[in-house]
């Protein structure tokens, strides 16, 4: 199985600097061979085939953090060799793989790197013989260095802060249909390593058409926000809400046994209803609860919420159903066929 490099940018940054080893280092191990230089040639033989391979496994499996950790070892351990055999020539080499260093792992760990790289070129008088040129080396490469540092440091910020803006709906700051995908597979990652329970509610609000006809849009939007604020006022930090779509939203309760998740999912039914008007109108909802049947998918397990919540929406509104049955999910890992959604029902004095 092999990794799309578009959604992962260090598996990408591993493949570009993968080809441009290929494509940078190999025509002069060639020359090195050519005029004689054979130790230096393997040497840059070894650094490409070291990246090319660590680029091709985490192509393969997906394992990107651990590669490129790899890769800058590789890269830092083979300038330092260069330079100390080929003289200036190879010194040369050592700026773009400080700057490499920065790019393809931790700041930390490239800054440990970037210190002995430099330390061990300035200690030989190879190719920098005098005081005065392992002065100027050293504080040149520290300067790209703390360059390189600075420039990773900002582009990680801004790629957590657009990542944090892509996860989130704006309106309600619950995370988006998009981030509930990586979300599920985790919980079910975790529940069937740690043999742990994890429930999954999804609820619509009732009538919410009529909200935005009856008061406007902007009360709707209101209307979204409180529920959201009561949905995390009750629920735990490590719980996960969402917003799937329009008035749909979904919360995922890890180590939720089946009785827990019947009393959030009421908890949660009852303070909405309670708490949340429009005029003098409640607002209501309609949950569907599933816990998390081991072996099945993350469709699976959705759709069986989802239909839950769909019977709730059928049998009147303003109720909660459980999907309980996890026989009728077995063979459904790939099947797109629909499980039937019997379980119980729990339901106010009010339908909405």
């Amino acid at each position: 199985m092999w990794s799309n490099p578009r959604g992962d940018f260090k598996l990408t940054l591993i493949l570009f600097f993968g080809a441009l080893t290929a494509g940078g280092v190999l025509p002069f191990a060639i020359y090195r061979f050519a005029t004689g230089q054979t130790f230096v040639g393997l040497v840059d033989l070894a650094i490409v085939a070291g990246v090319g391979l660590g680029a091709l496994r985490a192509w393969k499996t997906g394992k990107s953090e651990g590669t490129a950790l790899m890769i800058a070892v590789i890269y830092s351990i083979g300038c330092m060799l260069v330079s100390r055999m080929a003289g200036l020539s190879g010194v040369l080499w050592i700026y773009p793989v400080l700057l490499a260093n920065f790019l393809l792992v931790r700041r930390r760990h490239a800054a440990v790197l970037s210190i002995v790289v430099i330390a061990f070129v300035a200690a030989f008088d190879v190719a920098l013989p005098n005081i005065p040129q392992k002065a100027m080396f050293a504080v040149t490469a520290v300067e790209v260095s703390l360059f390189a540092y600075v420039f990773a440091w900002r582009a990680e910020t801004q790629r957590t802060q657009l990542e944090a803006v892509a996860a989130r709906d704006p309106l309600t700051g619950a995370h988006n249909r998009r981030n509930m995908a990586d979300e599920l597979k985790a919980a079910m990652a975790a529940s069937e390593r740690d043999a742990a329970p994890v429930g999954l509610l999804i609820f619509d609000l009732d009538h919410f058409k009529s909200i935005n006809d009856s008061f406007g849009h902007e009360a709707g939007d209101r209307v979204l926000v409180e529920v959201s604020e009561l949905v995390r006022r009750c629920t735990r930090k490590q719980d996960r809400f969402f917003r799937m779509g329009g008035e749909e939203f979904g919360l995922l309760l890890p180590g939720a046994e089946p009785a827990a998740l019947r009393r959030i999912a009421e908890k949660l039914r009852t303070t909405v209803e309670q708490e949340v008007r429009r005029g003098d109108r409640r607002v209501t909802m309609s949950l569907g609860a599933a816990s998390y049947c081991a072996g099945e998918s993350a469709d699976s397990w959705q759709r069986r919420a989802d239909l839950a919540m769909y019977r709730a929406k059928r049998d009147g509104r303003n109720r909660t159903v459980f999907d309980d049955c996890c026989e009728h999910t077995a063979g459904l890992a790939g099947d797109a066929t629909p499980a039937p959604a019997f379980g119980t029902a729990t339901r106010s004095s009010q339908d909405g």
